[in-house]
């Protein structure tokens, strides 16, 4: 009697334990989901060779009918290029300082956490088009081969301004280029951290 007495008190032990902990670990998940926040896998993939130099898609960021971005890569005998441009004129993406080509800037490829400011503080950083990656006789550099990167966009509906971001990777050789997720805050001029859900 005495052992089964120990063996109860053991296992209610075991339950106050896990019923303090479980609560703990999904509120902690609802914490991470934001309801203001539409998120949508697209693992969207194009590969580009000098065989097929050009190879372009299109995003609907919001599911309204409209392409809203742009993703390409360009592949030559000099070298490769990821873009990714603003469609309709209504999206634009936040950009580095350092210039690409042409006039053309850099990305602003980073990690997770990261929020990009109002695009009317900064407003030279927020452009219609811009660099993910390029390797050329002149310049190479961006986010090819180093694993999955973010990079902030807001876009236009109306007169109202949303932000988002979107996750991608570019292989080592630069030839492949995978648009991995997207997301957006349904609430108007709300900046939001990259890989908030």
């Amino acid at each position: 009697m005495k052992q089964q007495t120990k063996k109860i008190a053991r296992y209610s032990a075991l339950a106050l334990t896990a019923a303090a902990v479980l609560p703990m670990a999904c509120k902690k998940d609802a914490e991470n989901d934001d309801p203001n926040i539409v998120h949508r896998d697209l693992n969207v993939s194009i590969t580009s060779t000098t065989s097929t130099p050009s190879v372009i898609d299109s995003i609907d960021i919001n599911l309204d009918g409209v392409y809203d971005l742009g993703v390409a890569v360009y592949s030559s005998a000099p070298g490769t290029a990821a873009i990714a441009a603003g469609l309709h004129g209504t999206l634009s993406i936040y950009c580095d300082t350092a210039i690409a080509t042409g006039s053309i800037r850099f990305i602003f490829g980073t990690d997770a956490g990261f929020t990009a400011p109002s695009p009317y503080t900064l407003p030279l950083n927020w452009k219609s088009v811009g660099v993910l990656d390029v390797q050329g006789t002149i310049k190479t550099g961006g986010i090819g081969g180093k694993g999955d990167k973010y990079f902030s966009f807001v876009f236009r509906n109306g007169l109202k301004i949303f932000h988002g971001w979107t996750k991608v990777n570019i292989s080592t050789d630069r030839k492949t280029l995978v648009v991995k997720d997207v997301a957006y805050s349904v609430l108007p001029d709300t900046p939001i951290k990259t890989g908030a859900k």
